[in-house]
């Protein structure tokens, strides 16, 4: 029998649909020998324009898939599933479960005395979680809110020039506004860095995928085995299962630094 200090940990990694496939990318540039599941639930996406209790029900869903695979840890690889599940699933699974938070307060920290704009779903916007955030920060009167919705379906289907059109309209007021940092509130915007960039070449962007990578190395102890990673996806709806499948391929090989 393998004792733990062989054992190769098996993680599951969870998104309503694409967007955790930008954290899962880095964890698998990393030189550690880990096992990942990456779980994306386009059956029942987006998330992001749900009521808070159903989000929780779906992603408590997911975790219990994740559970019956016997993995070590969980990553709530969603912005939106980490803001209205995380605490309780904390609370209620035999695992650790890891999550994602938006970058506000690196943000705030590099640009002193500027406001900041937060691009996220409804519901990571009207989360006690964001709001407890930014009254921890004093940081209440310097977060711009930029509602998001519909942008996260365009990454999951592949849809970059409507992405872009629907982006071109969301930075209006960042630009008018003169806002340089921007905080990527939502992992499927990871993807959209260069068409931001584009389109406002003068932003500084901000994303929370090192900061949960880097805690996640650290709390799994995962820089203690070294190897090479593996991962396997699953998605809930695969109708169209080779599209879908084209899709998460050329994300993981999309280049967004």
């Amino acid at each position: 029998m393998r004792n733990d200090k062989e054992r190769v940990p098996k993680i599951g990694v969870m998104d309503s649909g694409m967007g955790g496939l930008s954290v899962l990318k880095e964890l698998l540039d990393l030189p550690y020998s880990a096992n990942f599941l990456y779980y994306g639930d386009l059956a029942h996406a987006p998330y992001g324009e749900k009521q808070t209790s159903e989000v929780l029900e779906l992603t408590r869903n997911v975790c219990h898939i994740f559970l019956k695979e016997e993995v070590d840890a969980i990553l709530l690889a969603c912005n939106t599933a980490t803001s209205a599940s995380a605490s309780k699933l904390r609370e209620e699974l035999s695992v650790p479960v890891f999550g994602m938070e938006p970058a506000i307060k690196p943000a705030l920290l590099a640009h002193p005395g500027e406001k900041i704009a937060l691009l996220a779903t409804s519901v990571t916007h009207r989360e006690e979680k964001l709001q407890e955030l930014k009254s921890e920060l004093g940081a209440s009167e310097r977060v711009v809110h930029l509602n998001c919705d519909g942008l996260a379906t365009l990454v999951d289907q592949g849809k970059w020039e409507d992405a872009k059109l629907l982006l071109k309209n969301i930075l209006k007021i960042p630009k008018e506004q003169g806002i340089r940092a921007l905080v990527l509130g939502c992992t499927h915007y990871v993807f959209l860095k260069n068409e931001i960039r584009g389109l406002y070449p003068e932003a500084i962007l901000h994303d929370g995928n090192q900061g949960t990578v880097r805690h996640l190395v650290r709390s799994l102890h995962l820089d203690e085995k070294q190897g090479h990673p593996n991962y396997t996806l699953f998605f809930s709806s695969l109708n169209n299962r080779q599209e879908v499948e084209g899709i998460a391929s050329r994300l993981l090989q999309k280049v967004s630094p």
